[in-house]
């Protein structure tokens, strides 16, 4: 696959963007989860990146896939899959280097899926690396995309792993039922998927998250791991950072779920 960067506006910050996702895809190419980078051209005014092919796409705003121009839903074991590998990605990050690297743009569409359905995550152009020893650093722009920001983030401009976990919370709710981050309710009005979910899980009806196309099939067994999903997915949307999980415990507990729920 090749990747084009937009050159409508050829800016140092952009080139520099654009370099940093150069250099950490090459970082990532051994771990089974990132999209394997396996060259560059540099005779652009932005480099061109060729990656590795993904057969099947990536996710669309409501963590399906688009195919010949028809939105398809994934099974759930699938979105589960995809769910624990991505948490798998992240927790890398915030792992593996004497520097944790903060990703700060987790949504669907960044998701690649090869012809084995693994997930992949790709463009680290946003990530920022903290200090070694530090556990937050001020950022000097608010970059992300909007419904997955990190309020405590958005008002602060502090950058710390807990940022990603909150825009995987709500990656994770748009994953497993199916619904865009905003969306219409049945009274026509717009909802956020993370207070429509709170509201559901908050008056009992948490089993209502599962959308009607899935409702048809779905087992009891099934039922558990949505809602199990779903009560983790909003604890990594807590308000505040102490109250979240870290990603590798959130990894972990997305495993058991595909296998014990």
């Amino acid at each position: 696959m090749i990747k084009r960067f937009s050159e409508y506006k050829v800016t140092d910050r952009r080139v520099a963007e654009v370099y940093k996702d150069i250099v950490l895809s090459a970082r990532m190419s051994n771990h089974n989860n990132f999209l394997k980078l396996l060259g560059c051209c540099l005779e652009f005014p932005f480099p061109v990146l060729v990656f590795e092919n993904a057969e099947h796409g990536f996710l669309n705003h409501r963590g399906g896939v688009t195919v010949n121009g028809h939105e398809s839903l994934l099974p759930l074991s699938l979105r589960l899959k995809i769910g624990k590998e991505v948490a798998t990605a992240l927790a890398y990050l915030h792992m593996a280097f004497p520097k944790i690297i903060i990703y700060r743009d987790v949504k669907p569409m960044h998701v690649f899926l090869d012809k084995n359905w693994t997930a992949k995550l790709s463009d680290l152009s946003f990530s920022i690396s903290l200090d070694e020893g530090k556990s937050q650093i001020e950022a000097e722009d608010v970059l992300g995309t909007y419904g997955y920001l990190d309020p405590l983030y958005f008002a602060t401009r502090l950058v710390t792993e807990y940022t990603d976990v909150y825009s995987f919370g709500v990656f994770l709710m748009v994953v497993m039922t199916g619904r865009s981050v905003y969306f219409t309710g049945s009274d026509g009005y717009p909802l956020g998927i993370l207070g429509y979910v709170k509201g559901l899980y908050e008056n009992g009806n948490l089993s209502e998250v599962i959308c009607p196309m899935m409702m048809k099939d779905i087992t009891n067994a099934q039922r558990l791991q949505v809602e199990a999903s779903v009560l983790l997915a909003l604890r990594c949307c807590e308000e505040r950072d102490d109250d979240r999980p870290k990603m590798i415990h959130v990894a972990k507990e997305l495993k058991r779920i595909e296998h014990h729920c």
